[in-house]
């Protein structure tokens, strides 16, 4: 028993029940977080995260030398969170066992389900295949063994984690659906005892979340097609982009047509593997509905859900920011911001050809009904997407503050600031986090509807 727990010992456990808090937000790549968050300096708060160059090969002995495109994410660390408690003296004369259940484990719970949180939501809005039907729980171990067949299609990496990730209602259906396959006996023992399915079924690692979001269709509307001819910045011949605007018409007039996360579907644009750019399956190439203006983390003090959207204007129609409704104009047409980009050729490419002009738009797969919420599971590899973390400043002129950081197997940074009041003999003390969420290889999630 410690006589007298000091504020270095507190930080550092701070950040190890900050891990072990983590679901979704410990799946994901975060080996890039020591490029940010370097111990006392001073950086931007955007960074790039490289992403390996492709290249196409030449057959014959004639010499055909390649440029190297490497592409990047901007990753925005400017999501700030914290949670303040205070605490006496008594409480530091606690052994660190108690003083962790009475009052570290409570304090940075609540930090790591906001990281969590806004992961996951971050996640699902960024990603463009889908699987299931919107609106009706997981019932079929096929949904996930299809996912792992896109993710190896799509040039997934064969080592490394794949992972399902559901809401508890989703994790409860499917529980159901698998217990009784293959008659594995340790394994369906497993099920019964904790509710859940085994960790390693199926090529996937299964985890239970209760922070996965519900995502709300658009209204849809109307018979909505690529205008004539085809204008915006998505479609591409060469090189990369993770976003860009589509021109469309058709939708019903001055209508909330489209949300941000809707999929959408361009006639005759069908998916090819991006090592030997071939088409697999026979479902269309989808496509995610981004904000034109991108996402930005709330200000400081602002309430849940983290996750809002950058304003900007459209070349037809309106965004409302606050909603995420795309609404088509008056004669209905409306500009769409869509990630990736459409790329027909080149080293990235990732469809089998540009969509023609008048193309017919299918949005959610043509099934999903309009204005529908869902729990947005997700199937997918680690390096899908990334998040980061920073150091943030050491305050001067109080009783303590200490960082807690691992950039090699952690990869995050927790400060914890305290300052004693003689008033009342307390401590008030503040954890903070300072991160940022971001896709890497978009192709390699998949949402899986409940």
């Amino acid at each position: 028993m410690n006589n007298l727990l000091t504020m270095s010992y507190i930080t550092n456990e701070a950040l190890v029940v900050l891990e072990n808090e983590l679901v979704i937000a410990n799946r994901v790549e975060r080996q890039y977080s020591d490029e940010f968050a370097q111990t006392g300096a001073k950086i931007g708060n955007t960074c790039n995260v490289r992403r390996p160059a492709r290249y196409k090969g030449t057959y014959g002995p004639p010499l055909n030398v390649e440029d190297t495109n490497e592409s990047y994410i901007p990753v925005a660390l400017n999501y700030q969170f914290h949670v303040d408690v205070q605490f006496t003296t008594q409480d530091l004369a606690l052994s660190m066992d108690m003083f962790k259940r009475r009052v570290l484990k409570p304090q940075i719970a609540t930090v790591a389900n906001r990281i969590d949180s806004d992961t996951a939501q971050y996640a699902y809005l960024n990603t463009a295949a889908t699987l299931g039907t919107f609106g009706t729980s997981p019932n079929s171990l096929k949904l996930f063994t299809d996912a792992r067949a896109i993710l190896a299609s799509e040039a997934c990496p064969r080592e490394g984690e794949k992972n399902a990730v559901l809401d508890p209602i989703s994790m409860s259906s499917m529980v159901a659906t698998v217990q009784g396959l293959f008659n594995p006996q340790a394994r369906i023992s497993e099920f019964i005892e904790a509710g859940l399915i085994a960790r390693e079924f199926a090529g996937l690692d299964w985890w239970e979340d209760q922070n996965i979001p519900v995502f709300q269709t658009g209204l849809q509307g109307g018979t909505p097609v690529l205008t004539t001819p085809i204008a915006g910045t998505a479609f591409l011949t060469t090189g990369w982009a993770q976003s860009g605007t589509v021109s469309t018409q058709g939708w019903t007039a001055s209508t909330a047509v489209a949300n941000v996360g809707d999929i959408i579907q361009f006639a005759g644009v069908f998916p090819v593997n991006p090592q030997n750019r071939l088409q697999y399956g026979k479902t269309l190439r989808q496509f995610v509905v981004l904000p034109p203006g991108g996402f930005v983390a709330p200000p400081n003090g602002a309430a849940p859900p983290g996750l809002t959207y950058g304003a900007a204007a459209l070349a037809a129609g309106t965004f409302n920011p606050a909603t995420g409704a795309y609404s088509s104009s008056g004669t209905g047409t409306l500009t769409l911001t869509i990630g990736d980009a459409v790329i027909s050729a080149g080293q990235f490419q990732n469809v089998t050809a540009a969509p023609v002009s008048g193309a017919a738009i299918t949005v959610n797969g043509g099934v999903a009904a309009a204005n529908i919420t869902s729990p947005q599971g997700l199937v997918f590899h680690k390096y899908a997407y990334a998040l980061a973390f920073a150091d943030l400043p050491l305050p001067r002129g109080v009783e303590f503050a200490a960082r807690a950081f691992d950039d090699e197997d952690v990869g995050m940074s927790i400060r914890v600031v305290s300052q004693y009041t003689i008033n009342n003999d307390s401590e008030p003390t503040r954890a903070d986090v300072l991160y940022g969420p971001a896709s890497l290889y978009r192709t390699l999630g998949i949402r899986v509807a409940g």
